[in-house]
């Protein structure tokens, strides 16, 4: 069966737009992913069991500053100091406080970035309650470490190997899917 020129035209243009529809699907996943991954546009990154255990301690010390938001979440949020002087390669821990002013359970995810953005890719975190949702139910306030370390390798890039500070700034969310969220963040 032979296609009119028209009839072509037309499933080219529909197959095309199937495609963009798909990559349009798929790019938010996709750079999330890549984000993730390579630490761009400040995104920290979480570092593998293996990664941690091999730690080398340098002797610069980096203050790692902390900023706290929510977006419409009706939750109290901050951190337990407003900066820890952490030394390269060497663990370091900071507590944040989260309170569910609503009258009602809020299930609500934390996003995170890392400024300067050059930094993201050295800042490893090990546990962090911004990996899973979190629900709270109404009035209930709990505490959430996150443990994180600056690679050393970061002493290697002439773009971050003079920074003084970095800011490690947590926005939280609603979460669009509360069925999955745990009480408990790893």
């Amino acid at each position: 069966m032979k296609l009119s020129k028209n009839s072509r035209v037309v499933l080219t243009l529909l197959g095309a737009l199937v495609v963009m529809g798909g990559l349009t699907a798929a790019s938010v996943p996709l750079y999330r992913a890549f984000c993730n991954a390579t630490g761009f546009a400040g995104t920290a990154r979480k570092a593998s069991a293996t990664l941690a255990a091999i730690q080398t301690p340098g002797k610069k010390i980096v203050r790692v500053r902390f900023d706290t938001n929510t977006n419409g979440v009706p939750w109290s949020f901050k951190s337990e100091k407003a900066y820890v002087d952490t030394r390269v390669g060497k663990s370091a821990m900071v507590w944040f406080d989260v309170k569910n002013n609503a009258d009602h359970p809020v299930t609500a995810r934390a996003t995170y970035n890392v400024l300067p953005d050059t930094m993201g890719a050295y800042f490893m975190k090990t546990q962090c309650f911004c990996f899973n949702d979190v629900t709270l139910q109404p009035g209930e306030s709990q505490r959430f470490p996150v443990v994180y370390f600056l690679d050393p390798k970061l002493m290697e890039n002439g773009d971050t190997n003079n920074v003084p500070d970095v800011t490690l700034s947590y926005t939280f969310f609603e979460s669009k899917q509360p069925q999955e969220a745990t009480k408990t963040a790893s």
